[in-house]
């Protein structure tokens, strides 16, 4: 029994093995590896159009990556894959003999020259070691002290990227001759493949992207590293394509749907509604101080159970959500505590409520909670601004006092009070074929929120009034009780009523 998460979800609650099986009979470290800059690793000068194609195969890519360079360490220092201890959200651990330490330096070295001629310097992997003993594994405090240890030391190589200061033999290699016509469609920074006498629209890089999106979407079992571009000392690794690199994605003819599909399956089944993409960025609260503050990290058993089982629930959970009840959604990233999807705006905003609810219950403890920043925008609009603003509006959820927040429709609210309605979006679908008036009603809600600004904005109360009065049967017992619900909800919860109508809005307005 789990005593962190529910047992309704024990299919996804992970097993630990217990640490005996990777301790060493000699001097060991724990070598940790850390893939930073994430977010320009996905984005960074993608262009919208063709997203869809490498979006989900630049995540996977992450994730393949680390696997990778985890084999490769393990074969470096002559050890069992076995010696492994967890690959998950772009980190990996594994428990190796102190004695071939020094072979991390050069492995670094290797991947900063990666990187460096790859992907220009824009993203990394960070790889530290920390000695251990059995003790730091059988006893709380130590064990409690090598976790901090190992975060610092990852911590600390942020402020190190590269090493450029001590090493003066990097080669920074770029494309010469590039113009708009050969330059690559996908990424705009590399030059177009060429292959004999004809000319690809995409560079290398972005070709093997292409290549594993596509196999994400079929049933292929495996992929080599040397397929996607690297293979250090010519030591090519099979890395397993498992659920969680396919995590869910909307397929057309095989291929992974582009956003421009996505946005045509909003608002199905109704006469109107905006054709849009949501773009949904969401992840656990606090986690570093729930971390320190619980018996988490106590023990590697405690550890090593909470950190997988909470991946499990981002990596394999919520994408079977998707395939289940959200089809016309798209995984970008989940893993971790976090994740980052998208889809048909209003599918979106669906499965949001549902991932909440979900962690509710997920979760034993309820220092533990979720908060969400969700951005709508039509599907042309460039993804890595997308992406950034959907950052910003997350940041706004985790400003609030407690957190577990949502911040959409330009308003941050708490979790709990924006599901609350009272009955009001209920209610308000006595207005489906007077959509003027809804946005009366948002003008006025506006107008609520702005008294402290100027004394004329106090008259939203007599004008919703004159509004209904004049607009609406009075005569009816239903019409009364929607405006004095209105009135209450305006007064006491402003930035939810306007989330309810921009919503309801959004379903209504005629494209």
């Amino acid at each position: 029994m789990s005593k962190y998460f529910n047992e309704k979800y024990h299919e996804y609650i992970y097993q630990s093995k217990g640490i005996s099986n990777y301790l060493l009979d000699e001097e060991m470290i724990l070598i940790a590896g850390d893939f930073y800059g994430i977010q320009k690793f996905i984005f960074e000068g993608l262009s919208t159009k063709n997203a869809a194609k490498v979006l989900r195969a630049k995540s996977a890519y992450i994730q393949i990556f680390t696997k990778y360079i985890a084999k490769y360490i393990c074969k470096k220092f002559s050890i069992d894959y076995g010696q492994i201890i967890s690959t998950n959200a772009g980190k990996f651990e594994i428990i190796a003999p102190k004695k071939y330490e020094d072979i991390l330096e050069s492995i670094q070295k290797d991947i900063d020259n990666f990187f460096i001629k790859n992907f220009f310097g824009l993203s990394g992997m960070s790889i530290v070691g920390v000695e251990c003993t059995k003790v730091s594994f059988e006893n709380a405090n130590e064990y409690k002290k090598l976790r901090k240890q190992i975060a610092d030391k990852i911590e600390l190589k942020k402020f190190q990227k590269f090493s450029l200061l001590e090493n003066d033999d990097y080669i920074m290699s770029y494309d010469e001759d590039i113009d708009n016509k050969n330059l690559c469609e996908i990424c705009n920074i590399r030059k177009k493949e060429e292959k004999g006498e004809k000319e690809e629209n995409n560079c290398l890089t972005c070709n093997s992207f292409v290549k594993l999106g596509e196999l994400l979407v079929k049933d292929k079992e495996k992929i080599n590293s040397s397929e996607l571009g690297f293979d250090f000392d010519d030591s090519d690794i099979a890395i397993k394509i498992d659920n969680k690199l396919k995590s869910y994605i909307k397929k057309e003819n095989n291929n992974p749907a582009d956003f421009e599909s996505l946005a045509k399956a909003s608002c199905e089944g109704l006469d109107a509604g905006i054709k849009s993409l949501a773009v949904l960025k969401a992840d656990v609260d606090s986690m570093g101080d729930f971390l320190k503050s619980s018996d988490v990290t106590d023990s590697f058993e405690n550890f090593d159970h909470f950190s997988n089982t909470m991946d499990n629930f981002f990596s394999m959970y919520i994408p079977k959500l998707m395939r289940e009840k959200y089809r016309d959604t798209y995984t970008v990233f989940a893993g971790g505590d976090d994740l980052f999807l998208l889809g048909a705006w209003d599918q979106v905003l669906d499965l949001a409520k549902e991932i909440q609810h979900e962690f509710k219950n997920f979760a034993k403890s309820d220092k533990l909670s979720i908060s969400f920043g969700i951005a709508i925008a039509k599907p042309s609009y460039p993804i890595s601004r997308l992406a950034e603003i959907t950052e910003e509006l997350l940041e706004k959820s985790k400003e609030v006092d407690g957190k577990d927040s949502i911040t959409l429709f330009g308003e941050t609210v708490k979790w709990d009070s924006y599901l609350q309605d009272n009955g009001l979006k209920e209610q308000l679908k006595v207005f489906d074929d007077n959509t003027a008036m809804l946005y009366r009603l948002l003008e006025l809600v506006n107008m609520s929120k702005k008294v402290n600004e100027d004394m004329k904005n106090t008259m939203w109360k007599s004008k919703i009034n004159y509004t209904f009065y004049r607009n609406v049967n009075m005569k009816s017992e239903e019409n009364q009780k929607l405006l004095k619900n209105l009135n209450e909800m305006i007064e006491n919860k402003p930035k939810e009523t306007k989330m309810y109508l921009s919503e309801i809005i959004y379903k209504r307005r005629i494209v």
